[in-house]
């Protein structure tokens, strides 16, 4: 791929969705397209506009471009599409707040059922990766909504998780007749832009304002909650700036790297094997103006693209630094949703505010400066320097996460592609609780290789104990007063803390019980009892009567 050039053709380029009643193109801006994952059908790809049309489209045909004709789907705008992955069909997510999935096995588009609930426009919806009747829908309403296609009549969702992206806002309070205080409250609810299943119970999702993406366990029931729910656990907002929100949300084939594509115009990369907070790599270089401005990654996990708002196209190579690898120039206006086949066969599908998509493959034409050939070719990819300083959009997030990690460049490792790895300093604490000998040790194997020195060949340490003082007085790796430390630390008699301390197991004794009688006392009778109870003085007086 780095040595490569994709070009778009001139009939590469399209200009919209037609419609089926009419011969002249449509001038609605495209908001979706996502190429098929059935093997076989990787050359399909969706698309859909913001007049509700839908439109598929074989990217194998190459040739005088054709019309891309459509089927109206819906009354409003389609924010979002996604293929089911067991199946042919397609789900929306329409600004007219509903879902429909269809199904498209036939020469016709056919729905097949209409999901409501929503009570505003849905920007994400996505298929679990295993159950093609499983699938999740966020909306500007701040609900997640989880549904069954295999029920007959929709009338609800299965999991609903209200307010899964509260923002901390203000609320007047009125302390005195003329006077009043505002204080922060949390019952203000954030727009959900993107939803992503990692499995089957385990769901991703993403807010227009507060920067955090939430895990949230399905199994779960979220609907009988009273108050805001709570996520399986958070990973918060990556960056420094107050442009917190996140556009789009995309997985690598394993399910174990998560990429955030941020409204500061940087992409961050998240380990969700273990959920941990910091960022294990950052993507920036493009502009992300925009909530249709998406992100994705190639079928075999190992680049990343998204649009910018500079009129281009960014391809990064994931692990290889915050620089882009390539830009992709041809568009006239931002650059907003794209999408990569995930066959073997490099294809990119990129739509603009151009009304145009453009198809992107390996180059074809022999590169001339004569005027055919300036004519055919609609769009080319530019490799960028990877030597070119760090975007501007990465330097604060840097500077954050420098704070918690520690960045070695694996260029100075033998590593011909200059590559940053954020790797947790786990050892510093240990290193300085180690004895003096390790002082002059590598930290680590290849240290060495930096520096140029010899490495230190070191002999199997010897008990402290066993050493005679000359030893000790003749050997330079260890330092004598950490030697007396040790010696005299061995020496020390410690006491028990708990020598003086009663023992009630070898007592048998414990004063929070008392010792009682197994055997039960036997009941006596009255006149026994009565007995009993005559005192020597009542014996006298019975006697002197007498």
């Amino acid at each position: 791929m780095e040595s490569q050039q994709l070009q778009c053709h001139r009939d590469d380029e399209y200009p919209g969705i037609f419609s089926t009643s009419n011969s002249a193109p449509s001038s609605d801006l495209l908001y979706a397209c996502k190429f098929a994952q059935s093997p076989g059908f990787e050359h399909i790809v969706a698309l859909a506009n913001e007049d509700g049309k839908i439109a598929f489209q074989d990217t194998n045909v190459v040739g005088k471009a054709r019309p891309v004709h459509g089927t109206q789907a819906h009354e409003n705008a389609i924010f979002d599409l996604c293929w089911a992955p067991t199946s042919w069909q397609i789900i929306t997510a329409s600004g007219d707040q509903t879902s429909i999935l269809f199904d498209i096995g036939s020469s016709s588009i056919t729905p097949i059922s209409i999901f409501r609930g929503h009570t505003a426009s849905i920007k994400s919806v996505d298929f679990s990766p295993t159950n093609s009747s499983l699938f999740a829908s966020g909306s500007r309403d701040g609900t997640i909504m989880v549904w069954d296609a295999r029920e007959s009549i929709h009338l609800k969702a299965e999991n609903v998780i209200k307010n899964a992206h509260p923002v901390q806002g203000l609320t007047e309070v009125k302390t005195s007749r003329t006077k009043k205080r505002t204080t922060p409250s949390t019952c203000v609810s954030s727009s959900v832009t993107s939803v992503l299943f990692q499995n089957d119970h385990t769901l991703f999702s993403a807010g227009a304002a507060d920067g955090n993406i939430h895990i949230w366990d399905l199994r779960k029931n979220y609907t009988v909650y009273k108050g805001d729910p709570l996520p399986r656990t958070s990973i918060p907002y990556g960056g420094l700036t107050c442009r917190s929100g996140i556009a789009s949300l995309s997985l690598n084939p394993g399910k174990t790297l998560l990429y955030a594509a941020a409204m500061d115009d940087v992409i961050y990369e998240f380990n969700v094997a273990s959920y941990d907070e910091t960022p294990v790599g950052i993507y920036g270089g493009h502009e992300q103006h925009s909530f249709y401005i998406k992100s994705c990654l190639s079928g075999d996990g190992k680049y990343l693209i998204s649009g910018s708002s500079d009129d281009h196209a960014y391809v990064w190579k994931v692990g290889a630094g915050p620089r882009p690898l390539l830009k992709l120039d041809g568009h006239g206006a931002e650059v907003t949703c794209v999408a990569w086949s995930s066959n073997n066969v490099p294809k990119i599908l990129t739509c603009a505010d151009d009304v145009r998509h453009r198809i992107w493959r390996i180059n074809t034409i022999e590169e001339t400066n004569d005027a055919e050939n300036m004519r055919e070719i609609r769009g080319r990819s530019y490799k960028l320097d990877v030597q070119a300083p760090i975007p501007k959009s990465c330097e604060e997030s840097l500077s954050r996460i420098k704070k918690k990690v520690n960045i070695m460049p694996m260029s100075s490792l033998g590593c011909k592609t200059p590559k940053s790895i954020l790797k947790v300093n786990q050892n510093a604490r240990m290193l300085d609780r180690t004895p003096d000998i390790l002082a002059n040790s590598p930290r680590s194997s290849k240290e060495h290789l930096l520096t140029g020195t010899p490495r230190i060949a070191l002999s199997p340490l010897t008990s402290i104990n066993e050493l005679t003082p000359n030893q000790c007085g003749n050997s330079s790796n260890i330092n004598r007063a950490a030697a007396s430390r040790r010696l005299e630390m061995d020496q020390t008699d410690y006491s028990s803390p708990t020598r003086d301390l009663p023992n009630y197991v070898a007592d048998g004794v414990s004063p929070h019980s008392k010792i009682r009688s197994s055997t039960k006392r036997k009941k006596l009778d009255w006149l026994t009892d009565l007995s009993r109870k005559i005192t020597p003085n009542s014996q006298n007086k019975m006697r002197r009567i007498k």
